[in-house]
C-alpha cells in the first residue's frame, strides 16, 4: 500500500492511478466479515439465527420456496388430472347420481328461457 504522505499519481483526467495491486490470493483486512472469525465458535442455532435474520438469505429462501411450490403444484396437477377427470366424468355420466339430477333440473328450469331467447334472434 502506498504511504499516505506520498502524492497520488493521476492520469490525464485526474483519476488516481493504482500502483499497489492486490493479489486475489491475499484477502484485504477490510474484507473480513465478523461471521468468518466467529463461525467456528458459533453453535448451529446461532448460525441459523444469523442466516434467518439476513435479508439476502430470506430473499433467496423466498425465491426457492416459490419455485418449489410451483413445481409441486405442477407435478400434482399432472399426476392427479387424469384421475380427477375420470371421477368427474363418471359422476356426471351416471344418471343415478345427485349431480346428474341437479344438472337435469337446472337444464329443465333454464330451457324455456333459452328457447324463447333463441326464437327471438
Amino acid at each position: 500500500m502506498t504511504n499516505p504522505n506520498e502524492e497520488l499519481l493521476l492520469d490525464a483526467d485526474g483519476i488516481p492511478i493504482l500502483t499497489d495491486p492486490v493479489n486475489r490470493d491475499e484477502a484485504p483486512a477490510f474484507a473480513e466479515q465478523p461471521l468468518e472469525s466467529h463461525k467456528e465458535e458459533m453453535s448451529a442455532e446461532e448460525l441459523t439465527g444469523l442466516l434467518l435474520n439476513s435479508d439476502s438469505f430470506r430473499q433467496q429462501l423466498d425465491e426457492i420456496t416459490a419455485e418449489l411450490t410451483r413445481t409441486v403444484r405442477q407435478q400434482l396437477e399432472s399426476t392427479l388430472r387424469p384421475t380427477i377427470e375420470e371421477a368427474i366424468s363418471l359422476a356426471l355420466d351416471d344418471s343415478n347420481t345427485v349431480s346428474h339430477e341437479a344438472v337435469r333440473k337446472q337444464l329443465e328450469a333454464a330451457l324455456p328461457d333459452l328457447l324463447a331467447r333463441t326464437l327471438q334472434h
